[in-house]
Parts: C-alpha cells; structure tokens; sequence
C-alpha cells in the first residue's frame, strides 16, 4: 500500500503492529511464493502544489505512471525549515487461514521536502 501524509499524520505503529490511517493511493498487488522475492520499481513525481500563506497545499501526484489527486496541506516547519509530507508504502501480506490481506508491520516512510 502506498500512502502519503503531512508532518503531522502517523505513520504505522511499529510497536503495535498497525498501518497508517492514510488513506491507500497506490496498491501493488503481486503473490510470491514463499522464500521468493519481488523487485518492483516505485517511481512518482509531485505535479500539483500551491504555497500560500505559510502553508503548502499538495493537490496532485503521480506514482507508476498513474496521476492522483489528493488533498494534503502541511504547515512550514521552522526546525526544519520546509514544507514536509511522508511517502508511505506498507507491506500487507496474504492471510490464507483467514482470507484476508493483513499488515505485516514492515513499512518505509520516505521524508518530502516541498520547500519552494
């Protein structure tokens, strides 16, 4: 699962095993054989974000190709001095026993500066 927040979202609960509340932009859906493994690319660009009013207002981005539009506003950070939103991509695995897709509490959270 592919998500994106601002400085202040969270994203997933490492100590408690639970994913993001961010909503699911992008999903990769793709069955591996156990001990196997999957490389798959993750390109994307931001193509829409306006700056006013000390806040920026991300409202576009492209992942794989795909455009999406979101809504996302985040406040300027001083410590840091920028605009910040994570990319968030979660590992969800197969539940077979269940049926079910289940968070695998295995995520990479990748900082975005949207600074002008």
């Amino acid at each position: 699962m592919v998500k994106i927040g601002n400085q202040t979202e969270l994203p997933p609960n490492k100590d408690f095993g639970t994913p993001s509340t961010l909503t699911t932009l992008y999903e990769y859906k793709a069955f591996i054989k156990n001990g196997a493994t999957l490389e798959t690319p993750l390109t994307f660009s931001v193509n829409k974000v306006n700056f006013t009013n000390g806040v920026s207002q991300l409202s576009g981005i492209t992942i794989n190709g795909l455009d999406l539009p979101i809504s996302k506003i985040s406040a300027w950070n001083p410590e840091k001095t920028g605009f910040y939103y994570n990319l968030v991509v979660e590992l969800w695995i197969y539940n077979s026993s269940l049926g079910i897709s289940q968070f695998h509490n295995r995520f990479v959270s990748i900082p975005l500066n949207m600074t002008q």
